[in-house]
């Protein structure tokens, strides 16, 4: 089920849409004021390296068992086992922070390849052991008001930060609002039991629906014997170990039992417990005021940048309406009026993803549908044809306040396994062919719109063991003790053995700093608007605009075992091409099209001697259509022409003076989707501002958006 078919979703995005107005304008030219510029994420020219902090580099081995005596089932330290903690921590990820020595493998050595930010796993204060594993991974937080001992001290993550500073990368810090470590047990046992079977009660008895005071609303009191389909008790030595307190009380969480993956949609998904974690009652304000507050002294106390949040959709779908602000308040009081969040929704849909953004409210996302496609793409299995209909489908997520080029895009990660395993498994690649389709996969990661992740390793070939997945996928950066990945496989050069990744110098490592500099140098490489140019067979290819410059740009990628020689449509007439990354220079003819030949296995980045061409006055018509996929409508504008102009959308209620922007989309087709509305119509009107400036509006289009679903 998509949220946005539920009757929430509509209430959801009705608020956001008549939240802002701008204007006031009537109809035609008036209108033109009300062009605004492409969006853009503050995050929209970084890139990313993901750590897992301890598996990176082991600074103090004295914080090794985090202060704790015994064996590895109490310590959690056992680095002969993929499933303990390795001793990596903050000291050695900080490093000694001398961006001019080469030696110095912490922050600065990230800083050399090129990365802007960091986004780090979760450093809060653990259960140290659950069941067989140890929480090194940092997901299963009891205290989140400091770090935890296996990692260092308040004074060492404090140090950590100052030498991101110096170094001017941001930090990303893993958050977790969806539950806590498992120390809540039912009488009852584990299964899930659905609402319909045992309603929530309030103390007195009194059934209630805890999505019925998320606006605001003092939420009941509760009863853990009463008000709940299991009675929940906390094991006696963690009855005080929560930080906040207030989550030490049983009441604040769901209490259903563990989701069923093979049959839970909809509802449970966001009230049972993941995996056996503790499910919070993020319902209740008393609930979203202590996270946000939390979370909040990172902010106050550091400075940190932003946030990653984990398992996002799985908390309410009004969550994150009323913790947001609540955080964003917090980043601007600290001086971090910047300060955005991506969150983690694993849907491979853009459709169904995007709704995570638009109705409820996450400025960005972890954007698995590129994944997906990147990965059948460049490891031979999908055509060109499969990128172009991903980011055909980039407009689904185009609102007033978000875009596709705010998504944080990647190959691989810490559950799913990384871009190497893919590579060396899903294609038929060995040795050079398979270092060529890595380092392709990273010239389409860091080249197409979203905000490139990568994740810690990979940079250095690393692949995976058995399924390649999660704890398969969490390898040693300083010399392993895991036997078996001494042996792994590397792409570009040799298992491990002994030895340290920190000392590596490969081709890869290489190639991400020629992308970084590429982007550092050429701003529409990062953010420039993205013009799909072609998609079919083995090739994709599509333009970057420097819109300050009124540049264009050409990246294109061959997937194929031979080289592909192709004519690709621009809008710049009649130019040179000078290459920026691989291949050589190119001409256009008079209709802007590019002969260009790609080799094998490869990408071609390009750019125009001449300007933009000069277009002629622009206009623009609207028109509104039903989109059955979302449940929402599409409007539409037709631009004529083929330069690289951007359309704002707005509406307004008839006879009302200021008219709300629905979002501005920069690339053909020009699209928003909007959620339907009861009641009488709406006016609609959409304004083009070309690559020269020149602005046209339509006159207000009157329809109706009423419920169709």
């Amino acid at each position: 089920m998509r949220f946005g078919r539920w009757p929430l979703a509509g209430v959801i995005s009705l608020t956001l849409l008549l939240g802002g107005t701008i204007g006031p304008a009537s109809a035609g030219s008036a209108l033109d004021g009300l062009a605004t510029a492409p969006l853009r994420s503050p995050i929209a020219a970084d890139s990313f390296y993901f750590v897992m902090t301890d598996r990176y580099a082991n600074g103090d081995p004295a914080n090794d068992t985090g202060g704790l005596s015994g064996g590895p089932s109490t310590t959690g330290f056992e680095p002969t086992s993929d499933a303990f903690y390795h001793g990596g921590d903050l000291a050695g990820l900080a490093g000694r922070c001398d961006p001019t020595d080469p030696s110095d493998h912490g922050l600065a050595r990230i800083k050399r390849l090129g990365f802007t930010a960091v986004w780090i796993t979760p450093p809060f204060v653990q259960r140290t052991v659950q069941a067989s594993s140890a929480a090194y991974h940092g997901y299963w937080f009891l205290d989140i008001t400091k770090p935890d001992a296996h990692l260092g001290s308040e004074a060492e993550f404090a140090t950590f930060m100052a030498c991101a500073k110096k170094l001017q990368l941001k930090v990303f810090l893993d958050v977790v609002v969806n539950h806590t470590a498992d120390v809540i047990t039912y009488k009852q046992g584990y299964s899930y039991v659905p609402i319909a079977r045992a309603p929530y009660r309030t103390a007195t008895g009194r059934r209630f629906d805890p999505w019925s005071y998320t606006s605001g609303t003092a939420f009941p009191r509760l009863s853990a014997t009463k008000s709940f389909a299991k009675t929940p008790s906390a094991e006696p030595a963690f009855k005080a170990a929560k930080a906040p307190a207030i989550l030490n009380d049983v009441t604040k969480y769901h209490n259903r039992g563990d989701i069923d993956w093979s049959s839970c949609v909809g509802r449970c998904e966001m009230d049972g417990d993941f995996a056996g974690l503790d499910d919070l009652m993020t319902e209740d304000w008393t609930v979203v005021k202590a996270l946000a507050d939390s979370y909040g002294e990172w902010i106050t106390k550091y400075g940190i940048d932003g946030f990653r949040i984990d398992t996002a959709k799985h908390v309410d779908p009004y969550f994150f309406g009323r913790w947001l602000p609540l955080v964003q308040q917090t980043a601007a009081a600290a001086g971090k009026p910047q300060f955005t969040s991506f969150g983690e929704a694993w849907f491979t849909d853009p459709a169904q993803l995007s709704e995570i953004m638009r109705v409820r409210g996450l400025p960005s996302v972890l954007d698995f549908p590129f994944q997906d496609v990147a990965r059948t793409f460049v490891t031979g299995r999908a055509s060109g044809a499969s990128l172009a209909s991903l980011f055909a489908e980039d407009d689904y997520y185009t609102s007033a306040t978000a875009n596709a080029y705010g998504l944080t895009t990647f190959l691989g990660n810490h559950d799913m396994g990384r871009i190497g395993f893919f590579l060396a498994s899903q294609s038929t690649a060995e040795g050079q062919q398979l270092l060529e389709r890595d380092l392709l996969a990273h010239d389409l990661l860091y080249l197409t719109r979203g905000v490139p992740v990568v994740y810690y390793g990979d940079e250095v070939g690393m692949t995976g063991s058995g399924d390649g997945k999660d704890k398969n996928a969490r390898q040693d950066m300083f010399p392993t003790q895991v036997p078996q990945w001494r042996s792994e496989e590397r792409i570009g050069g040799a298992p491990i053995a002994s030895g340290s990744s920190l000392g590596l110098s490969t081709p890869i490592e290489t190639r991400m700093a020629a992308l970084a500099a590429a982007r550092a140098a050429h701003p529409a490489l990062a953010s420039g608007a993205m013009i799909t140019r072609y998609g079919a067979d083995s090739v994709f290819a599509a333009s970057r605009i420097d819109s300050s410059t009124r540049r264009e740009y050409l990246v294109a990628f061959n997937t194929g075992d031979d080289a592909a020689s192709v004519s690709i449509p621009t809008s710049t007439q009649s130019s040179a091409w000078t290459p920026v990354l691989g291949g050589g220079g190119a001409q256009s003819d008079a209709s802007g099209a590019v002969a260009v030949s790609i080799p094998a296995r490869s990408s071609l980045v390009l750019k125009a001697a001449n300007v933009l061409p000069l277009p002629s006055a622009p206009s623009v018509t609207v028109r509104a259509a039903k989109d059955f996929v979302t449940g929402t409508y599409r409007l539409t504008a037709t631009v004529p022409g083929t330069d690289p102009s951007a359309v704002t959308f707005v509406m307004r209620r008839p006879g009302a003076a200021n008219w709300t922007p629905l979002g501005t989309d920069d690339a053909r087709p020009f699209r928003v989707f909007v959620p339907p509305i009861k009641g009488r119509p709406v006016e609609i009107a959409a304004v083009v501002k070309d690559s020269a400036g020149q602005v046209a509006s339509t006159s207000p289009l009157r329809v109706s958006i009423a419920p169709f679903l």
